[in-house]
């Protein structure tokens, strides 16, 4: 419910009263569980982000070829960011980032960063085990995902176009991983 209001009515205008209201209780018991409105919506990005990145790190820890890896991991990643709620939690942000900057650092802790540390450490074991030239894995991850999301997630969240299917999804995924893989790929190696 309180993903809905912040969604329905904006960061800036929901209310812990409406929240408890919506929710069919009082505004003292909203204030039991969560100090402050900012709180209350940390932790709902924090639900909303899980989502998206839960199933990244089993990926990450479980892989042990690069190009396997990004594949599964772009699959997943663009499939999530465009799925309605990630949609919705993404226009919320651009809309109050400005006037409410605490919005816009959650999101980016809870979302974009929280990506970024799980391919990091991925991209640092295949590089540290000599299967890819890859000397800042930070940077890499964030290319790679900037590759993967692409202008899909921009026209999505533009309302341009619908969420993408699995055809279109596995397309952009495999043309940003043959990219990818071949830029980080060992020069010493044979081909």
């Amino acid at each position: 419910m309180a993903a809905q209001a912040f969604a329905l009515e904006g960061y800036g205008i929901t209310s812990m009263s409406t929240i408890a209201a919506k929710l069919g209780g009082s505004k003292a018991t909203l204030y039991k569980y969560f100090t402050s409105k900012e709180e209350l919506f940390q932790a709902v990005m924090q639900r909303k982000c899980e989502a998206v990145i839960g199933p990244l790190e089993e990926l990450a820890d479980s892989s042990t070829d690069p190009a396997t890896l990004l594949t599964a991991f772009g699959k997943v990643f663009l499939s999530r960011l465009c799925q309605p709620d990630a949609i919705v939690i993404h226009r919320t942000v651009l809309a109050e980032a400005e006037r409410f900057p605490e919005v816009a650092r959650t999101f980016f802790a809870y979302g974009p960063e929280a990506a970024y540390s799980v391919l990091t450490p991925a991209l640092a074991r295949f590089h540290a085990e000599g299967l890819i030239d890859c000397p800042d894995p930070r940077l890499a991850a964030e290319h790679f995902l900037g590759m993967v999301r692409g202008d899909i997630h921009l026209r999505v969240s533009s309302g341009l176009i619908p969420p993408p299917d699995e055809a279109e999804i596995e397309r952009q995924v495999r043309h940003a991983v043959g990219i990818f893989v071949r830029g980080i790929s060992r020069r010493d190696r044979p081909a």
